[in-house]
C-alpha cells in the first residue's frame, strides 16, 4: 500500500489538486501547467522499460526503496520557486518514472506471498494506497496552498518520505529477487487462448488509461476555472475522488474473489464510463460529487481487477512479465493521449468534449473484456 500511495496516489495524482492554484499564483500559465501534468505521464512511459532493465542487475526490494525515495525528493525539489520550467518538468518526469516502477515492481512482489484464492483481495489492499494518497492530497492541499505553494510541495514530500520510512523494513520479508528477476519463462509459451485474452487485456487497459485522463489531469481545474467553483470545493471533490479510489480496490478485491473477475471488470468499465460522462449531463454539485466518487472507485478498482485477471490468465511465473507489458501499454496510452489532451485543452472553451471521448473509450474497453476468454471455474452470471 505504501508503494502505491507514494508512487501514484501522491506522486502521480497530487499535482491535479495543485494545478489551479499554481496557475492562479503565477507559478505557471495554463499551457505550462498542462504540460507539467503530461510530464508525469512521460515519466511513466520511461518507468516500464526501466523496471524491466534494472531488475536484471539489481535487487527488486532495493529498486522499490530507491523509487520511493526519488519520488519523495522530486516533491521537495519542486518547492523551489522561479526555477526554469525544464527543472520542474524533469522533477515531474522523475515522479512519473518512479510511480511506474512502483506500480510494476511492488504488486507482484506482495501478491505472490499470499494464497492464490486471495489474489484479488490482496491486490485490492495494495492499490488502495493510491486512493489514500489522493484523499490526503485533496484534504490537505486546499488548506496549505492558501498559505504557501512551496509549503504544499514540502508537505507532499514529507508525507511520501514518512511512508517510505515506515515501510522500509517491511520490504525485507518480500525480498524474492531470485524468483522475481531471473525467471526464464516466456509469454510465448502461453496457449493461443491465453495469448488472445492477454491481448484483449492490453487493449482494454490502454483504453482505461485514456478513459480516466480527464478526471486525473483536469478535474479540479475543470471545477474551479470552467465551472467557477472555489478551490476549496475543487479540493473537496478531489478528496471524494480519493475516498472512492481508496475504497475501489477493496471493493473490487472482494467482488473479484467472490464472483467472476471477467464480470466484475465489465461492470467496472460500464460504471466508470457513466461516471466520466456525467459532467456532460449535469454540473450540479451532487452530480460532480457522484462523478468524483464513481471514477475514483473504478480508477483503482479496475487496476486491481486487471492485475488479478492477468494473474489468473498467465499464472505466477509469468505474472511479472505480463503485468510489465500491461503497465507499459497503459503508460504509452496515457502518455500519448495525455500530451494530446494537454495540447488541446488550452485552445478549447471547455474540457467537456474530452469527457465524452474518454467515456466512449471505456465502452470499447468493456467490449474487449467481454470478448476475452476467462479461466475462472466458477459458474457465475457474466456481464
Amino acid at each position: 500500500m505504501s508503494a502505491t500511495l507514494v508512487g501514484v496516489g501522491i506522486g502521480r495524482f497530487a499535482y491535479i489538486a495543485m494545478m489551479p492554484a499554481l496557475i492562479h499564483a503565477g507559478w505557471f500559465d495554463a499551457s505550462e501547467a498542462s504540460y507539467l501534468g503530461a510530464a508525469t505521464l512521460f515519466g511513466y512511459i520511461l518507468g516500464a522499460p526501466a523496471s524491466s532493465y534494472l531488475t536484471k542487475y539489481l535487487n527488486v526490494v532495493f529498486l522499490v526503496r530507491i523509487a520511493m525515495l526519488l519520488s519523495s525528493f522530486s516533491f521537495l525539489g519542486c518547492a523551489i520557486q522561479d526555477a526554469p520550467f525544464s527543472y520542474y518538468f524533469v522533477l515531474r518526469a522523475i515522479a512519473g518514472t518512479t510511480g511506474a516502477m512502483l506500480m510494476i515492481l511492488a504488486p507482484p512482489l506482495i501478491v505472490r506471498l499470499h494464497r492464490p484464492e486471495m489474489k484479488a483481495r490482496v491486490s485490492g489492499i495494495i492499490f488502495s494506497g493510491v486512493g489514500l494518497g489522493v484523499m490526503l492530497a485533496g484534504t490537505l492541499l486546499p488548506l496549505i496552498i492558501s498559505t504557501s505553494i512551496s509549503a504544499a510541495w514540502l508537505v507532499l514530500g514529507l508525507i511520501t518520505l514518512l511512508a517510505s520510512a515506515l515501510s522500509w523494513r517491511t520490504w525485507s520479508i518480500s525480498d524474492l529477487k531470485a524468483d522475481y528477476a531471473t525467471s526464464s519463462a516466456k509469454l510465448s509459451t502461453l496457449s493461443s487462448a491465453k495469448k488472445s485474452t492477454l491481448l484483449m487485456l492490453v487493449i482494454a487497459y490502454s483504453l482505461d488509461a485514456l478513459g480516466y485522463l480527464p478526471h486525473t489531469l483536469f478535474w479540479v481545474d475543470f471545477i474551479v476555472r470552467d465551472l467557477g467553483k472555489s478551490l476549496a470545493f475543487g479540493g473537496f471533490m478531489w478528496a471524494i475522488f480519493g475516498i472512492g479510489a481508496a475504497l475501489g480496490p477493496l471493493l473490487a478485491g472482494v467482488l473479484g474473489d467472490k464472483f467472476n473477475l471477467k464480470s466484475a471488470l465489465c461492470w467496472a468499465f460500464l460504471l466508470k464510463s457513466i461516471g466520466v460522462i456525467m459532467p456532460l449531463v449535469s454540473t450540479h454539485s451532487t452530480a460532480l460529487a457522484l462523478s468524483s466518487l464513481i471514477v475514483g472507485l473504478f480508477t483503482t478498482g479496475t487496476v486491481a481487477l486487471i492485475s488479478a485477471y492477468s494473474l489468473e490468465c498467465v499464472g505466477y511465473e509469468l505474472n511479472t512479465k505480463a503485468w510489465g507489458m500491461l503497465t507499459m501499454a497503459f503508460a504509452l496510452s496515457q502518455g500519448g493521449f495525455g500530451y494530446l489532451y494537454a495540447g488541446l485543452a488550452p485552445s478549447m472553451n471547455s474540457y467537456q468534449p474530452l469527457f465524452a471521448f474518454s467515456s466512449a473509450a471505456l465502452i470499447v474497453a468493456l467490449l474487449c473484456i467481454k470478448f476475452s476468454q476467462s479461466n475462472h471455474n466458477h459458474q457465475n452470471k457474466e456481464c
